[in-house]
């Protein structure tokens, strides 16, 4: 199962740690993409105009002013470094599989060590122009089939397992990866998702839909597939026996259920799950 995140406005600094390597990251296809948003970001946080092209306002603008040094600046997990509603929700930890979009760097995983930065995807860049576009161009060349993360977790599980015992993981691993649940916001949208996919939208009484809301239920849904995921996976590793008869995906809808009322609407091979508070 994949999991897609938005990054959040709601960011932490991280005062020590190693410094960014953009060639230790997730999906290393995207190096150079990432060094050229890098170059160009650096540039304009130097610039008088600097607010003003990034969008933020002045109470931010020392973060700016600080992203012109970013090579040096201190780097954590993304899942620290990210601390916004939704992040605050799902509770991330240090082995959960998310796939995370961002404007700067296009796509990491939560354990991808980043820098505390200033850019968001609807910004258009000088020499690069709407990131949107920029990402979606180079996303289209990277397999997201599976996240750097859970190859490295899976190939991990299997050493010291027998070849049939690896044959038949590996099956369930494959199936499970079938399934997308999109979390992303609007303008972190730049890929469609492939195969069986879920979105979430909250509506209130009236069934008007509540964006703020959504973020925080957004993150909760996220923690509950990531505990149901985990708790599946556990129970297939303690009894070896049962691999065979395993459930081969998460039941979202059923997940979703614990969160509140829910509709659940049917496009294709799209599901799109309204949860009402």
């Amino acid at each position: 199962m994949h999991i897609l995140l938005p990054p959040s406005e709601g960011k932490c600094f991280p005062e020590a740690g190693p410094v960014l390597e953009l060639q230790n990251l997730s999906f290393p296809e995207l190096t150079e993409a990432r060094r050229r948003v890098l170059e160009v970001l650096i540039d304009v946080s130097k610039r008088d105009d600097a607010a003003k092209i990034l969008k933020v306002g002045k109470r931010i603008i020392s973060e700016v002013e600080a992203q012109r040094d970013i090579l040096r600046m201190p780097c954590a997990p993304a899942w620290k470094v990210y601390n916004g509603v939704l992040y605050q929700a799902a509770q991330l930890r240090s082995n959960d599989d998310v796939m995370i979009f961002s404007g700067l760097f296009g796509l990491t995983s939560a354990h991808d060590l980043i820098p505390g930065y200033r850019l968001s995807m609807n910004i258009a860049l000088p020499g690069i122009g709407s990131l949107t576009s920029f990402w979606r161009r180079e996303l289209a060349k990277t397999d997201l089939s599976r996240s750097a993360f859970h190859r490295e977790r899976q190939l991990s599980a299997m050493k010291g397992t027998s070849e049939s015992l690896e044959t038949t993981e590996a099956t369930k691993t494959t199936k499970i990866t079938e399934t997308t649940v999109d979390m992303r916001s609007g303008a972190y949208q730049v890929t469609a998702p492939q195969g069986q996919s879920w979105d979430l939208r909250v509506v209130d009484s009236r069934g008007k839909v509540i964006t703020h809301a959504a973020k925080h239920y957004r993150g909760l849904l996220t923690r509950a597939l990531l505990d149901a995921q985990q708790s599946e996976q556990s129970d297939v590793a303690s009894d070896s026996a049962e691999i065979g008869n395993a459930k081969a995906s998460i039941d979202v809808a059923q997940v979703a259920r614990s969160l509140g009322t829910i509709r659940v609407a049917h496009d294709g091979r799209h599901h799109h799950i309204t949860l009402s508070i």
